[in-house]
């Protein structure tokens, strides 16, 4: 006995209890890590809540004040007062013309003006074709202004028993009629004839095909080969799809309002022989598809 207990045979129950103790204490560590783990995970989450929190107070009290805060540094202040219109390029429309028909007055802030609204106003003037508005700070508003063009005046026909306040208007190439200003000179442009005045409206693009076709024509006209035997300081609407013009020697061509570029090409031909044959053009009717009427002076 005294052997065994000096060998250390024998000690087989408190070698389970040691393990058993060790099991224990391990289990208690064990949750005592989890509570702790937990614990910093609700912490985590509580500091989470709480910036997010915090960031939208400040967002709130953020945006309460940002209004008075642009408005103190820009909408109020007086280095961005309007103080000068920069206006391009030169043009007819006088600058008076044009800034109030902006609505916009020296003295307002640069930053508050709505630019869209400029333009828009601008725009409404009948001799106006494109605006663009942009501000140069601090104290410029630039305006480039497109103004019409006129390519020809047109000559309306009053409607029976009715006299023409305006006899003669303006109008540009894309047909929008302009009305001279009060006592001006008229440019010399070619003139167009045979308008009822009923479709004559100022600042208004016509609608009528048969005008819309005379004004191709007094594009395409100085262009081709046959310009030299045409006299385009006038011309005059016949009829729906038929428009008259004369030659340099008083001669009548009558043109359709349709297929312009082929007519070209036709008189040409009737003129190669007119010239070859020693003859002058008197009329040439070039309205008919086929059998072109022709007559020569000589």
């Amino acid at each position: 006995m005294k052997w065994a207990k000096l060998t250390g045979i024998g000690k087989g129950k408190p070698r389970a209890r040691s393990r058993r103790a060790r099991h224990v204490l391990a289990a208690k560590m064990s949750a005592r890590g989890s509570r702790q783990v937990m614990g910093q995970r609700v912490g985590v989450m509580l500091l989470l809540v709480g910036t997010i929190l915090s960031l939208l107070v400040i967002g709130m009290i953020t945006s309460a004040g940002m209004d008075k805060l642009l408005e103190k540094l820009l909408y109020r202040n007086s280095d961005f007062t309007l103080r000068r219109f920069q206006i391009e390029p030169a043009n007819k429309i006088g600058k008076g013309e044009l800034v109030a028909a902006s609505g916009v007055r020296i003295g307002q802030n640069l930053l508050q003006l709505s630019l869209d609204e400029v333009r828009d106003s601008i725009q409404k003037l009948p001799t106006v074709a494109s605006v663009r508005v942009e501000r140069r700070l601090p104290d410029t508003l630039y305006l480039f202004i497109e103004e019409r063009r006129p390519v020809a005046l047109l000559c309306p026909t009053p409607t029976t028993g009715t006299q023409l306040a305006q006899p003669m208007y303006y109008i540009d190439s894309r047909g929008f009629v302009l009305k001279p200003k009060p006592g001006e000179k008229l440019i010399s442009l070619p003139t167009i004839r045979g308008v009822s005045s009923d479709e004559v409206v100022e600042g208004e693009q016509t609608a009528n095909p048969d005008l819309r076709a005379a004004l191709v024509f007094l594009r395409e006209a100085p262009l081709a080969p046959v310009r030299d035997g045409l006299d385009c300081s006038g011309l005059v609407l016949e009829g729906p799809g038929r428009f008259l013009v004369s030659t340099p020697r008083g001669g009548k061509i009558r043109f359709r309002t349709s297929y312009l570029l082929e007519q070209f090409d036709r008189l040409g031909v009737i003129f190669d022989y007119a010239e070859s044959k020693g003859r002058i053009v008197n009329t040439v009717d070039l309205t008919p598809e086929r059998n072109v009427p022709v007559t020569f002076v000589n």
